[in-house]
């Protein structure tokens, strides 16, 4: 009788599950999470806002996010300290985006709804 065997292998970059705390009203950041809180995002008008880079994974993808413009050093420090123990991998980027998913030459943030929002342009 001749036997079949099927072998799955599932491989991802990273798999590191190191948690930092981002803050009281956010849960742990997982390596390469997002570390903003709807704090760092409230805003009443576009001059609130600011465009920050967040390394989304281990090959360095870039998602272009919104902040408040007072928040940019927090954010880019916390991102900071939830990545210092994650591992790099040996693997290309994908293409930078907006939060929305999508590519753009430029990216701005506008005030959407009460909270900061990356949009490519």
């Amino acid at each position: 009788m001749l036997a079949r065997h099927l072998l799955v292998v599932i491989g991802a970059c990273g798999g590191t599950t190191t948690a930092v705390d981002a803050g009281t009203d956010a849960p742990p950041v997982v390596c390469w999470g997002d570390v903003r809180t709807a704090q760092d995002r409230m805003c009443t008008g576009q001059s609130d806002c600011a465009v920050v880079a967040h390394q989304s994974d281990c090959c360095g993808t870039i998602i272009e996010e919104g902040v408040r413009d007072d928040q940019v050093d927090a954010v880019h420090d916390a991102e900071t300290a939830a990545n210092a123990s994650c591992g790099l991998c040996k693997c290309v980027p994908l293409p930078t985006t907006d939060e929305e998913g999508q590519m753009g030459g430029a990216y701005v943030a506008s005030c959407d709804t009460g909270l900061c929002t990356a949009h490519a342009q």
